[in-house]
């Protein structure tokens, strides 16, 4: 939890007419300088995101300027006129502490050391804590938005709190996006997990919101960064306790048409120990409906008992389907500090996941046969096909995690970190097809997938400083993953399911990753800031067809270096430039050679010759704060090469055998990718009850074609992000957030633009410890999921829309000695320092 203080409410301007921006006066400058670092005074750790200010001594007494700690704790705050003056730290769960400050012309700069804070067992009436949009802090490699206290996340998932994560696009088939680029890496707390069938993504709707304190976005990674995502990386911090005693949340939240979630987290801390755990419970029902319509031509398909000949098929396929969805997640954890400058953790995470999808489907196929035997000749066949699938999946897994720290007192910013986690999983999903029984073109078949996926990782980093502001990081990490799963498929003979050796299949994969890194970065003393890194990965891929004894081997080893250089200009301006080079392998979905038929009139098959996508980003950023008020600017360029891309093609041989068109979808490398462009983002109060988020882009997307037959395919795409946070009265908050996609390309088609709003309320009731709110997402029920696609002889169309308005009310109460919160808008400082870790 983040702590703030408020500034004078700014005089508005326009600037641009773009943007409304604040327009304050300048702070003093001045040679003076306060630096030192905040730590807690149990255990010896710094403290991050704690609030440090100075206050003119004497009768003035005023506000002067203040910052935030970095993740280690310490602070520097720059420019500071002569004199003398008041220090103030404030952080939720300490008592604050004060310290008087002379600077002169002998000594105009201060440097405290460490300044240790006691928990806080009174409550503070000076913690801000309120229900408006997430605050951002820019750092060097990564941006943090602390979403804890987002409305538009109540009662929902991580789907509805990355949906307004500034840069961050989630459609509705939850794959996430980072300024229009997919094949995101998503962790939690810095780790892969093995949530809901593991792998490089995460299912984001087995994450409940209440769980998130922050989420690190990282559009452009340094080299302490895995390789890995050519769209970034996405990280997901869950929320830790650090007050003394037992502290826990309670939270229930009911929707609309059969949704239910709750959830429970307990913390104590005593002494050098600390114990942690939550319980969460999801079930929900969502309803869905999907329509496919195509135009397909091929030539070649025998009429049933006729002649060969052209045929060209219109299809419509309507379904209507219920997702319905139970989760039960646990976490179990400690944190032991052996002293000061030594702490392990140990945390468990088990989760049953199960779901089920009923399936209505009406299919009206119609088909005109030409002959070639006698020109003009037609025939024109209408089917209408009815039927009902089932799908039913169970994900077990579990996430073991041991982590730990070391710190030199006599070496201050020195820090070793080794860390581990093993993700065992196991999944299996059985679809059930009956269509059209006892009629003609009868369809009865059953496919039974399952699997058992090991993942796991250790590292080991190491920070060692240089003089007073350089160091040097390196570090090691070792990835492995391993798949065992087995495609099975029966169909109906003689009255009974038998299986079909043809289309049944079992394999083995694995994927070793073994990186190091080196990293330097320092800073001049004209405010010039520089990093440069150089991370090696070797990987490792064996994939076995276990029926056919088919083998698919690939060996390969990448560079990746990274620079970043961020100058400090005078008012409270940064411009920096960072360049770094990416990877996305193909994983396991998109290489398996065999076919998966769960559609029987468009089956998947998997890619064993796709290389690595390879991903030069290069971005040009300047932020300009005024008081509380920050205005970013970032012109990006991404070059994709051997982009991986879905190919979706007419079968002649299987259209053939069966009498109507069948497609295959499969993947394949293109040439290159390029997206360039320009995003602004604004976080203004307006007044002191009235908050402002805004955040947009623009870019250019650039995909070249599959064959030399067709064109390459681009366009402009943008998108904007509104959110803004009204206090009408005490204790109560209203937030009201739009979102807004245009027009997408693929290589093979178009994506229609996406837009939604969402609104919520919360208010504080039982003294500040419980809290009412109400959200309602989607409130017009516009966000759909519209795709035009094409090929050689094929035209689709998609229609996709889930069912996305949908009411959350829910209660929280707080107990045990977290502070009583008062409500104020936080402004947010962006200053004092730069974070180079990861």
């Amino acid at each position: 939890m983040r702590l703030s203080f408020c500034l004078p409410a700014p005089r508005l301007s326009l600037t641009g007419g773009l943007f409304v921006l604040v327009s304050l006066p300048a702070l003093a400058q001045g040679p003076g300088a306060v630096r030192g670092t905040l730590l807690d005074a149990a255990n010896g750790q710094g403290v991050p995101f704690g609030n440090v200010v100075l206050y003119r001594a004497g009768a003035d007494s005023s506000l002067v300027t203040g910052v935030q700690t970095l993740e280690n704790g310490t602070f520097a705050i720059e420019k500071v006129a002569l004199g003398r003056y008041t220090l103030k730290a404030s952080v939720v769960g300490y008592a604050p502490l004060r310290r008087a400050i002379s600077l002169t012309a002998d000594a105009p700069a201060v440097q405290l050391g460490s300044l240790r804070l006691a928990a806080a067992s009174t409550k503070l009436a000076e913690v801000t804590v309120q229900g408006e949009r997430a605050t951002v802090v820019d750092n060097l490699d990564k941006r943090v938005i602390n979403v804890a206290k987002d409305l538009s996340s109540v009662g929902g998932t991580a789907v509805n709190v990355l949906q307004n994560v500034p840069s961050v696009t989630v459609d509705q088939g939850g794959q996430v996006s980072l300024r229009g680029t997919s094949n995101v890496t998503i962790y939690i707390d810095g780790k892969p997990t093995g949530a809901a069938g593991g792998g490089r993504s995460v299912n984001l709707d087995q994450i409940p919101a209440s769980q998130i304190e922050s989420v690190e976005v990282m559009t452009n990674p340094s080299a302490k960064y895995d390789a890995e995502g050519g769209g970034g990386i996405i990280n997901i911090v869950l929320k830790k306790q650090r007050q003394d005693g037992l502290n826990g949340t309670a939270t229930v939240n009911l929707g609309t048409r059969d949704k239910y979630n709750t959830s429970l987290s307990l913390n104590r801390r005593k002494g050098k120990l600390n114990l942690f755990g939550s319980y969460d419970f999801r079930q929900e029902r969502f309803l869905q409906n999907n329509t496919t319509r195509q135009q397909s031509t091929v030539d070649r398909v025998s009429t049933p008992g006729g002649p060969t000949g052209r045929v060209a098929a219109s299809t419509a396929i309507v379904g209507d389907l219920t997702q319905q969805n139970a989760s039960h997640g646990v976490r179990l954890g400690a944190d032991y500090s052996f002293n000061p400058q030594n702490t392990l953790t140990l945390a468990v995470q088990p989760r049953y996941n199960t779901n089920r999808i009923p399936e209505d489907l009406r299919t009206e196929l119609t088909t005109r046969y030409g002959f070639r035997s006698a020109p003009g000749d037609s025939l024109v066949r209408t089917d209408i096909l009815t039927g009902r699938n089932l799908t039913t999946t169970t994900f077990p897994s579990v996430d073991f995690t041991a982590d730990f720290r070391r710190t030199w007192a006599e070496q201050k910013r020195r820090e070793l970190t080794v860390g581990a986690v093993f993700s065992p999983v196991k999944g299996n999903q059985v679809l059930s097809q009956r269509q059209n029984e006892g009629q003609p073109l009868e369809l009865i078949q059953q496919q039974d997938i399952a699997f058992r996926l090991n993942q796991g990782s250790a590292q080991a980093d190491h920070v060692l400083p240089i003089g007073e502001k350089g160091r040097f990081d390196a570090g090691l990490k070792s990835t492995f993953r391993g798949t065992d799963g087995s495609f099975d498929f029966t169909r109906l003979q003689d009255g009974q399911l038998v299986r079909d050796a043809s289309r049944s299949n079992a394999y083995l994969f694995k994927e070793y990753v073994q990186a190091g890194y080196l990293q330097y970065q320092n800073e001049t003393a004209r405010k010039l800031s520089f990093q440069a890194g150089l991370r090696v990965e070797a990987t490792t891929l064996r994939g076995l067809l276990r029926t056919t004894g088919e083998e698919f081997n690939q060996d390969y080893v990448n560079f990746f270096p990274s620079a970043t250089l961020t100058r400090e200009l005078p008012q409270d301006q940064r411009l920096q430039l960072g360049f770094s080079r990416r990877v996305n392998r193909p994983d396991v979905s998109t290489m398996l050679p065999f076919a998966n038929y769960s559609d029987p009139r468009n089956y998947r098959i998997g890619n064993v010759r796709l290389r690595p996508e390879n991903i030069n980003a290069l971005e040009l950023s300047h932020q300009k704060s005024w008081g509380g008020a920050t205005l970013s600017t970032v012109f990006f360029y991404r070059l994709t090469q051997n982009q991986i891309q879905r190919y979706r093609e007419i079968d002649p041989t299987a259209s053939a055998a069966v009498g109507y068109v069948v497609t295959r979808t499969s993947f394949v490398n293109t040439d290159r990718n390029e997206s360039f462009g320009l995003e602004l983002s604004l976080n203004q109060p307006l007044t002191k009850w009235w908050r402002l988020s805004a955040n947009g882009s623009v870019f250019r997307n650039n995909v070249s074609s599959i064959s030399s037959t067709e064109a390459d395919n681009s366009n402009f795409v943008g998108t904007a992000r509104l959110n803004t946070t009204i206090t009408p009265v005490k204790k109560l908050d209203v937030q009201l957030t739009a979102n807004y996609r245009s027009a997408n390309v693929a290589a093979q088609g178009r994506i229609e633009p996406i837009y939604f709003m969402e609104i919520a309320v919360r208010k504080e009731v039982l003294n500040d410890r419980g809290s009412i709110s109400l959200r309602v997402s989607d409130v017009f029920d516009t966000q759909k999921f519209l795709v035009h696609a094409y090929g050689p002889g094929l035209e689709t169309d998609f229609a996709f829309k889930r069912e996305t308005r949908v009411a959350w009310l829910g209660f929280t109460y707080r107990f045990g000695q977290q502070e009583q919160r008062r409500r104020r808008p936080e402004q947010q400082q962006n200053g004092g320092g730069l974070d180079f870790g990861g």
